[in-house]
């Protein structure tokens, strides 16, 4: 039986979600975002697959976004992900603005027998955090301004995620770098936005170099930097090397 989930059985939830992962990044640190954490389209839907009163799938959706799919694995097979899939209605499997487990999928094959297809690849890139890095200075009146900088310049999205940010530099009407505002708990760099008219400066790099560095104060040895535009870029200026190749899907109705 296909049903709403709600707050009171995340616990379940986690379980499943930990023993269902086939993802190389701890879901359990990030489950109470990803279940229940609002995205740039309001609240989530959470849709529980129950058989004989144990919760054996779970599949979250925001907007047109499937954010999550997950079935024990003693359960597949057994058309229950298809289940969900289709109940869910996503048109989408890729990176909900703001709230987002990973950019897209390791392995598409399970959408693209479902009438998905491949609308693009990216990479998550991971960052060991060199001791030598220096933090930047960031004040509270200047979180205010970064966001009005980010909505103008990078849109709406981007100021949702910057505004959860543990950790947030500026250059003032230049450019912003944010960590630890997605997937918080996993060491997660980014987003990341330079001004069209200052790039090619070294304020990017500057402004990731910070940001490592307050992710090294916070214990974290390694970075993840999802959904990296420029595999080159991050390559020059912290070493960041290529970990996890994801594919994202679209579906018309």
């Amino acid at each position: 039986m296909i049903r709403d989930g709600t707050v009171s059985e995340l616990g379940s939830i986690r379980e499943l979600l930990i023993a269902a992962n086939d993802y190389p990044y701890d879901i359990g640190i990030v489950s109470d975002q990803k279940v229940f954490g609002r995205g740039v389209s309001g609240a989530p839907h959470v849709r529980v697959f129950e058989d004989r009163i144990a919760i054996c799938g779970v599949a979250v959706t925001c907007g047109r976004y499937l954010r999550i799919l997950a079935v024990d694995r003693e359960h597949r097979g057994r058309g229950i992900g298809t289940a969900l899939l289709d109940d869910s209605g996503a048109t989408a499997i890729a990176a909900e603005p703001g709230n987002y487990f990973t950019p897209g999928v390791l392995d598409p094959a399970f959408f693209l027998k479902r009438g998905y297809r491949e609308i693009g690849r990216t990479w998550n890139l991971h960052a060991e955090i060199r001791d030598s890095y220096e933090s930047r200075n960031s004040n509270p009146e200047s979180r205010i301004s970064m966001l009005t900088f980010i909505e103008r310049h990078f849109g709406a999205a981007w100021r949702f995620e910057a505004e959860r940010a543990a950790i947030a530099h500026y250059v003032p009407d230049v450019g912003f770098a944010v960590a630890e505002a997605n997937n918080k708990g996993l060491g997660t760099f980014g987003p990341m936005g330079i001004g069209r008219k200052h790039r090619g400066r070294g304020v990017g790099r500057q402004l990731l170099l910070a940001c490592l560095a307050d992710l090294r104060r916070l214990g974290y040895t390694r970075a993840v930097i999802p959904w990296a535009a420029s595999i080159d870029f991050y390559r020059r200026a912290c070493g960041a090397e290529p970990a996890h190749e994801l594919v994202a899907l679209g579906k018309s109705l």
